[in-house]
């Protein structure tokens, strides 16, 4: 116990003579967005409070594991230092909530979307609800019957994906992050889908659907389907019935034009996504990722993402690009901000 406090001691004092040095253009976007307001909307805190506060909030989940107090103090005290260095920075949530008692810790939800107009309109709720609280979200559209498909219940047609697409988006706009910063989304639609041209083509005017990306999920036979220059069935995801055969060639083209125009749509291989997803049996097939893409994830999944700034372990020393890199600081950060976020999963309260 006494090393432990001696270490404490020496952590402490480390750690009040490196506080955090922050450009001016940093100060000016934490200030906006991340640092805590009164009533009056009134700042409240520096960098330095933001990172304690974080840091506090994410060590004080150790007491869930029987771990001593003072263990979990310097736990807090190193995940202060590696922040308040710039060394590991989490998602903006996880900066702008903890510590609050409100808001989701979590950057990134994919939500479950299907054909049914109860389906529909459950998305939008939580949509609202994740993206109130500072969350992104995706999801496929894949599952929906294409437009102009009959509705048995109500003897009427549907209106297809794309106007789903819009009334999300639309959703999405009357929510701001946290309160702090525009809605992110990710609309994925398989390339068999018999509306796959029309998702190609919905965002071809700067500013449609603005507050989505978009992307083409692919698999190997579409892949080969234009690598030979053959056709690739199309099929309606209700009926299961081939409604007609396109150009593979031709709509790769189509999607290679608009990402060289103004990056829409992405594209995403959905079967190699699922060869490493080892629930596929149980929990299903990933059909959809995160806003920015970077992580599949299934139906009321989400991520919790954090950055290591590699410039940080750089040294102006002699010798190879090995002997430059801090090595052993590196693993120390790492296995440290793994711990972190490992805790940001315990210390999480989500919005549906």
């Amino acid at each position: 116990m006494d090393n432990i406090t001696t270490s404490l001691n020496e952590q402490t004092e480390e750690v009040s003579e490196s506080e955090s040095e922050l450009t001016e253009q940093a100060e000016v976007v934490l200030n906006h967005r991340y640092y805590l307001k009164d009533t009056e909307g009134e700042v409240t805190e520096n960098s330095s409070d933001l990172f304690r506060r974080v840091a506090k909030a994410v060590s004080s989940i150790e007491k869930n594991y029987k771990i001593l107090p003072v263990e979990s103090e310097l736990l807090e005290k190193d995940f202060y230092s590696m922040m308040s260095k710039l060394e590991f920075i989490p998602n903006s949530p996880t900066l702008m909530n903890a510590g609050t008692e409100q808001g989701t810790l979590s950057a990134c939800f994919v939500l479950p979307l299907e054909d049914s107009m109860e389906d529909i309109m459950k998305t939008a709720h939580d949509i609202a609800m994740v993206q109130k609280f500072g969350g992104g979200t995706g999801f496929a559209l894949s599952h929906l019957r294409p437009k102009g498909d009959k509705i048995k219940t109500t003897h009427g047609i549907a209106c297809g994906p794309i106007a789903v697409l819009k009334t999300l988006s639309q959703v999405s706009s009357m929510i701001t992050q946290g309160g702090k910063r525009d809605g992110a989304n990710m609309a994925v639609m398989a390339v068999s889908h018999p509306d796959i041209e029309e998702f190609i083509s919905c965002k071809a005017v700067e500013g449609d659907i603005h507050n989505f990306n978009i992307s083409v999920g692919v698999d190997t036979k579409f892949m080969e389907a234009v690598k030979n220059n053959t056709s690739y069935p199309l099929v309606n995801p209700n009926t299961k019935q081939i409604t007609k055969w396109i150009d593979a060639r031709e709509l790769f083209s189509t999607i290679v034009d608009g990402a060289w125009r103004n990056g829409e749509p992405g594209m995403i291989f959905l079967d190699k996504v699922n060869e490493d997803n080892v629930v596929i049996d149980t929990l299903g097939e990933m059909v959809a990722t995160n806003p920015c893409g970077e992580q599949p994830l299934l139906g009321n999944e989400s991520c919790n993402l954090g950055s290591i700034n590699l410039a940080k372990f750089y040294r102006n020393v002699e010798g190879s690009w090995e002997d430059k890199i801090d090595w052993d600081n590196l693993k120390k950060v790492t296995t440290l901000s793994t711990h972190f976020l490992d805790n940001v999963i315990d210390a999480n309260k989500y919005a549906t």
